[in-house]
């Protein structure tokens, strides 16, 4: 292979991946390449050019070592790619496996900032770490049952609630039975991504709940939620 020969086949690979990355970007489909673009290109062009020389000057008389060198360029140029193009699938791979390792983290979703991916526990249940004020996050297994975002008196504590001046003459249903509440507001409540302020709950007296509840006081906050697939996906409001 010549030395000519090689440098219009590097020539005509960089023009078509910059072809291609121009239709990509619809510039070209959709007809609406204006002069910045056409001196993007022209860039691109005259830099590959001068890349191309460049190669030539560096690997002349030496045509196999060439075409070994530029194998290799366009085999870590396809695999950087790949990763590029998939970057989202890898990245809610590596999330999901996190969230199977920590018990309750959520994980947010590739199909958008706001989205929350809860993967199914032991029993069948959701549990997710919640941000309660502020504070640090805590499970809290996910109720559609309840009608209020319930917590536990130790998670009411470590959110800086005053557990002790509370008042507690509200009625709930717990796994263990009839147990008494008290009403409070908190200033905020966050999941991964997705936050609510000013949400109506309840705290229950000590000993009454093993873990907090996250209910209808903060869900009703959603754009929605679903399960799909052994997981809760949580969508938060815009």
């Amino acid at each position: 292979m010549t030395s000519r020969a090689l440098l219009w086949i590097l020539l005509g690979a960089v023009g078509l991946a910059v072809l291609v990355a121009a239709i990509r970007s619809n510039g070209i489909e959709a007809g609406t390449l204006d002069a910045g673009d056409y001196a993007s290109l022209l860039g691109l062009t005259m830099l590959a050019a001068l890349t191309g020389a460049s190669v030539m000057g560096m690997f002349r008389g030496r045509a196999g070592d060439a075409v070994q060198a530029a194998i290799a360029w366009l085999a870590i140029f396809a695999f950087l790619g790949v990763i590029y193009t998939y970057r989202f699938e890898f990245e809610a791979v590596g999330r999901r496996l996190a969230a199977n390792l920590v018990p309750g983290l959520a994980t947010e979703g590739v199909t958008g900032a706001r989205e929350v991916t809860i993967p199914r526990g032991p029993g069948g249940t959701y549990s997710v770490r919640v941000s309660v004020n502020g504070a640090r996050a805590v499970p809290m297994l996910v109720d559609t049952g309840a009608s209020s975002l319930v917590l536990s008196d130790a998670d009411a504590r470590r959110a800086g609630i005053a557990v002790d001046s509370l008042s507690f003459n509200i009625a709930v249903s717990t796994a263990n039975g009839q147990a008494m509440a008290a009403a409070i507001m908190l200033d905020k409540v966050e999941v991964g991504p997705i936050v609510a302020r000013q949400v109506r709950a309840l705290v229950a007296r000590p000993q009454a709940l093993n873990a907090s509840l996250l209910g209808h006081t903060f869900l009703d906050r959603l754009d929605g939620y679903e399960v799909r697939g052994g997981r809760m996906v949580l969508r938060g409001a815009n």
